[in-house]
């Protein structure tokens, strides 16, 4: 490369990081979990917003960071959707600029290119860059992880103690944001020794990670979800781990949206659905195939290039430890393990996929032909995979089928078509929602409130709920997880009529009239 290009190659990948996270960034309504990001950033202090969060025993209050950055956020940049997920798109575009200079200092200019540009148009990456949620910042925070912790790969031993202890203030930063971080760094320091070998140079890094986690390491041994993992509110499994585990590859990979809707997935009939997209997922099996025995024959094999090859090693000992560690956290925990509880696995796996076909890692007697078809179609497999994942950036961002819950559209139906008689009442769903597109006077009844209300059945208790409203909404965000879903109608049909219905991604809505 001449000495320009390695600049505009550069800059061509920061302009498409920053306009696939950018664009359309306010197109699709707040969701339920974004719901929960403002109403755990809510508050008129930091003192009063960590309070908030850590007197709740849910997922979220292990990973308080985003919450208090998102509180003091809105503070200066206000609320409307585009300011709210801005700062996880902006946290996205820093995790792809980390990539390149941390396979620019390990690798050299063609790889950083190509990891960067991975990363860059990720679907993954993409949807939690435009999502106001935690995981943007984790990826960011895990690929500074990587980049002060590439320089333990250098022979030299000069300014190594800068990264050690800057690795060690940003662990701690990764501990604070979220108590799945421990499981990477923890991959990191075990890959370390085990391609390294090197003890007292092992300590030096692990040593200032270990002090300045420490506090937030006590604080998660001393919760109650250190002595009872399945104590803490979450989305637990409903699969076979087998298919957690499939879910969690493919969706780093392509993202959800490369394939079937996952709406389309959660009935009986999901055999006859993946069918149906036989041809998107031949087509992905293919190159994660060739670019899956790519990789593994040049780890297998004898190099000049022995500094690249030990850094393959390193980083396929930090993929692999690292996943296998959230597999048995997810088996003692019992959580739904998705693509986004294992955030960290992108970073490592962007950085090795252009090892696959860059550093030609060959025996010296093998033919040259026969030693650079492999590399060659494993290339082919990366712009593939990079061509996927355009792909399903662009379902997401205009197939609406792939889309977030529409609580907006909901609230504008509501408000335009409830008179001052009516009553609204939001069973299951997100209520915080509602008062921030603009209505403050629907009801809040879900199960555990709905359960000490009076009366037989679910009419009998709306009507007591609505003070014998002549007209009732209900409204339900995702009814398939409801436990009243097949049997709602007939309950209240012994006092209303269901007038009409009304139904937006991923929400409903059912009006009901009172019988004379």
């Amino acid at each position: 490369m001449n000495n320009s290009k390695p600049y505009l190659l550069f800059f061509t990948v920061l302009i498409i990081s920053i306009f696939s996270r950018f664009f359309l960034l306010q197109n699709q309504s707040l969701w339920f979990d974004e719901g929960w990001s403002i109403a755990l950033s809510d508050a008129t202090s930091l003192q009063e917003n960590f309070h908030k969060i850590e007197s709740r025993e849910t997922g979220d209050k292990y990973q308080p960071l985003y919450y208090l950055l998102l509180f003091s956020w809105r503070s200066f940049f206000g609320e409307s959707e585009f300011a709210i997920r801005s700062l996880s798109a902006l946290f996205g575009v820093g995790s792809v600029i980390i990539v390149y200079f941390t396979c620019l200092n390990i690798y050299g200019k063609k790889h950083a290119f190509w990891s960067s540009l991975i990363l860059a148009v990720s679907s993954f990456s993409v949807f939690y860059s435009q999502d106001a949620r935690p995981y943007s910042l984790l990826i960011f925070i895990t690929s500074l992880q990587i980049y002060l912790f590439s320089n333990s790969l250098k022979d030299k031993q000069n300014n190594k103690i800068i990264s050690q202890v800057f690795l060690g203030i940003f662990t701690a930063i990764a501990t604070f944001g979220s108590v799945l971080t421990l499981m990477f760094t923890s991959a990191l320091y075990i890959s370390h020794a085990i391609v390294y070998r090197n003890f007292k140079e092992w300590l030096r890094w692990l040593i200032p990670s270990v002090i300045f986690s420490s506090p937030m390491i006590w604080f998660y041994l001393s919760s109650p979800a250190a002595s009872d993992p399945t104590a803490t509110a979450v989305t637990r499994t409903g699969l076979p781990i087998i298919q957690n585990i499939m879910f969690v590859l493919y969706g780093l990979l392509v993202g959800t949206s490369y394939a079937p809707p996952l709406e389309e997935l959660r009935g009986d009939n999901k055999i006859d659905i993946l069918l149906g997209y036989w041809p998107h997922l031949l087509i992905f099996f293919i190159v994660i195939a060739v670019i899956f025995i790519a990789l593994v024959k040049s780890l297998f094999r004898q190099s000049k290039k022995r500094k690249y090859q030990r850094a393959d090693y390193l980083f396929t000992l930090i993929l692999v430890t690292s996943f296998l560690l959230t597999l048995v956290f997810a088996l003692v925990t019992k959580i739904n393990w998705l693509p986004r509880h294992s955030f960290y696995l992108c970073i490592p796996l962007f950085i090795l996929i252009p090892s696959a076909f860059l550093h030609n890692y060959q025996e010296k007697n093998q033919p040259q032909s026969q030693r650079e078809i492999l590399s060659k179609f494993a290339k082919i497999a990366t712009v593939c995979l990079v061509i996927m994942n355009i792909y399903s950036n662009f379902n997401y961002y205009l197939n609406p089928i792939y889309g977030k819950d529409d609580y907006r559209s909901a609230v504008q139906y509501l408000v335009k078509n409830r008179d001052a008689s009516a009553k609204s009442v939001l069973l299951l769903g997100q209520i915080r929602l509602f008062k921030y597109y603009g209505d403050s006077s629907t009801l809040y009844i879900p199960p555990y409130i709905l359960a000490t209300v009076e009366g037989k059945n679910l009419g009998e208790k709306i009507n007591r709920a609505t003070n014998n409203a002549k007209t009732v909404f209900l409204i339900i965000n995702r009814e398939f997880y409801w436990e009243l879903k097949d049997k709602f109608k007939t309950q209240m049909s012994d006092l209303y009529t269901l007038q009409s219905e009304e139904s937006w991604r991923y929400v409903k809505m059912y009006e009901f009239v009172r019988r004379k």
